[in-house]
C-alpha cells in the first residue's frame, strides 16, 4: 500500500454517486407529517386505515417503475423529498469537505490500481481547483442544500455584457472654435483573457494640461489593473481581491503621474472604471464622471453605479476643511455666488477646482482633494438592460432617467453604436441652449445579455 491522492474523477464518482442515493432514498421516505394539499377524506383515510397503508407499501414494493410512484404519492412524495433533503444536507456537505481535506493533507490510502502521480501538472490543476471551490461561499453552500428541490441541476443564469461602444467629441470655446479634448475612454473586451469579461474607463481632464493627465491614466490605469488580476489564480481571489486591487491600482498610478513630469500643479483629471466579470459590475469612481445601469421591470428605472464627488458634500467637504482648505464657490463683485462649490486654500484663491477627489491636482492635493475612488459591486440580474459610463458633459444638463429613456429606444433594436451617437446629439443641444461653450462629451455603452 502506498500514500495517495485519490483521483479527481474518483471524488466526482462518489459525490454523484451520492446524490442519486439520496434521490432515490427521498422517493422512499415515510409520511413525516399530513399534506395540507390532500382533502380531508384521504387524510381520514390515511389515518383510520392501516390496510390501506400497508397494501400501498406493498405495491409500490412490487412496482419498480418511477412513474407509478410519481402518481400515486405526488404530495407525499415532494413533502418526503423536501424534509429529507434537509436531514441528508449535512451529510452531504460533510463527506464532500471530508475527501477534499484528505487531498489537502495528502494522507488518503488507495491501492496501487488507483496511484495517481501529483506531480502530473494536468492532475495538479485538477486539485487545485477542487481545493478552491470548496472554499468558495457559494460552492459551500450548494453542497449543503440543492438549488432546486424538483431539479437540482438548475444552473445560476449567466449575465454579461454581450456588446458595447464608445464615443467621445471635442467641446467648443466661447469663440466658436473647437477646444483641445481633454476626455479619453478605454473599452477593453476579453480583459484578462477571459471570454466575457470587460473594462470600462471614463476619464475628463481638466487645467492647462488635463489633456495629458487623461492620456497618462488611460495608458497607465488599465495596464496596472489588469497586471494584479492576471496573478489571482481563481475567481474566488478575483472576487476577494478586486476593490483592493482597484484602490491600490489608483494609488499607483497617481504616484507614477507625479513622477511623469507632466506639470499637475493646477491640472488633473477625473476617472470612472467599471470592470465587469462573473455576472458583477465593480465601479471605482473619483471625481463627477458618472456610471448608471438602465433597468426594465414593467418600467424603465436607474441604478447608480457612482456617485459624484462635489467639494459641498458633507463628507467630502469635512475632510477638506480638517486639512486646511475652504469650499466657497466663485463670486462677484457684490459678494453674490457664482456656480457650484470649489476647493481653494485658505489664504488664496487658488485652486477653486470643482470636485472633491481626482487624479493629479498637485495644490488642491494639500487641502484634502484625494485619488481614493469609492467602489461599489452590483450583481447583474435579468432586469438589467445596458450600463452606461460618461463624462460630466452628458450629466451637466441630462438627467438620469431621460438618458436611460433615450438609449432603451436603441436597446431595443440593439443599435449600441446609434445609442452613443444620438446621446452625445442631445447633450451637446442642451449644452448649446444652456451655456455659451460647450465641454467635451464622452460616454460608454454597454448592452447586457
Amino acid at each position: 500500500m502506498q500514500k495517495s491522492l485519490i483521483s479527481p474523477n474518483k471524488l466526482f464518482e462518489h459525490l454523484q454517486k451520492r446524490r442519486d442515493e439520496l434521490k432515490q432514498a427521498s422517493l422512499k421516505s415515510p409520511i413525516i407529517s399530513a399534506n395540507k394539499y390532500l382533502s380531508q377524506s384521504s387524510m381520514d383515510q390515511t389515518l383510520n386505515s392501516k390496510q390501506q397503508e400497508q397494501q400501498t407499501i406493498n405495491r409500490y414494493q412490487e412496482d419498480q417503475t418511477q412513474n407509478t410512484v410519481l402518481t400515486q404519492n405526488t404530495h407525499v412524495r415532494q413533502n418526503s423529498k423536501i424534509i429529507d433533503s434537509k436531514e441528508n444536507s449535512s451529510y452531504l456537505s460533510t463527506c464532500a469537505m471530508n475527501l477534499l481535506k484528505k487531498i489537502k493533507s495528502e494522507k488518503l490510502v488507495r491501492p496501487a490500481r488507483d496511484l495517481v502521480q501529483y506531480n502530473n501538472s494536468d492532475v495538479k490543476k485538477q486539485y487545485e481547483l477542487l481545493l478552491d471551490l470548496a472554499k468558495k461561499p457559494l460552492i459551500v453552500k450548494l453542497l449543503k442544500q440543492p438549488r432546486s428541490i424538483s431539479n437540482p441541476e438548475i444552473l445560476v443564469p449567466q449575465y454579461y455584457i454581450q456588446k458595447a461602444h464608445g464615443e467621445s467629441q471635442a467641446g467648443m470655446l466661447y469663440t466658436g472654435q473647437t477646444k483641445i479634448n481633454q476626455d479619453t475612454f478605454k473599452l477593453v473586451q476579453k480583459f484578462c483573457g477571459q471570454e466575457n469579461d470587460w473594462y470600462f474607463q471614463v476619464s475628463d481632464g481638466h487645467g492647462t494640461y488635463g489633456h495629458q493627465v487623461a492620456q497618462f491614466i488611460y495608458e497607465a490605469l488599465p495596464q496596472l489593473v489588469e497586471k494584479e488580476l492576471k496573478q489571482l489564480q481563481n475567481q474566488y481571489e478575483k472576487n476577494r481581491s478586486i476593490h483592493q486591487i482597484l484602490k491600490q491600482c489608483f494609488t499607483r498610478a497617481n504616484q507614477d503621474l507625479l513622477k511623469s513630469g507632466i506639470d499637475v500643479t493646477y491640472s488633473g483629471s477625473t476617472t470612472v472604471v467599471v470592470v465587469a466579470f462573473n455576472n458583477e459590475l465593480h465601479c471605482a469612481n473619483i471625481g463627477d464622471s458618472r456610471a448608471i445601469i438602465g433597468r426594465y421591470d414593467g418600467k424603465l428605472s436607474v441604478v447608480e453605479l457612482s456617485k459624484d464627488h462635489k467639494p459641498d458634500c458633507f463628507l467630502e467637504q469635512t475632510r477638506i476643511l480638517s486639512r486646511g482648505g475652504r469650499v466657497l464657490p466663485y463670486s462677484d463683485e457684490e459678494g453674490q455666488a457664482i456656480g457650484p462649490a470649489r476647493v481653494w486654500v485658505m489664504h488664496e484663491d487658488v485652486p477653486g477646482l470643482a470636485m472633491s477627489r481626482s487624479f493629479g491636482d498637485y495644490v488642491a492635493s494639500q487641502v484634502g482633494v484625494i485619488c481614493e475612488p469609492e467602489i461599489l459591486r452590483h450583481s447583474l440580474l435579468e432586469s438589467d438592460k445596458f450600463v452606461i459610463i460618461a463624462s460630466d458633459g452628458i450629466w451637466e444638463f441630462l438627467q438620469n432617467d431621460l438618458v436611460v429613456q433615450i438609449v432603451y429606444e436603441f436597446y431595443k433594436k440593439g443599435d449600441v453604436n446609434g445609442a452613443c451617437v444620438r446621446l452625445i446629439q442631445i447633450a451637446r443641444e442642451a449644452w448649446q441652449r444652456e451655456d455659451e461653450v460647450i465641454d467635451d462629451i464622452t460616454l460608454i455603452i454597454g448592452f447586457f445579455k
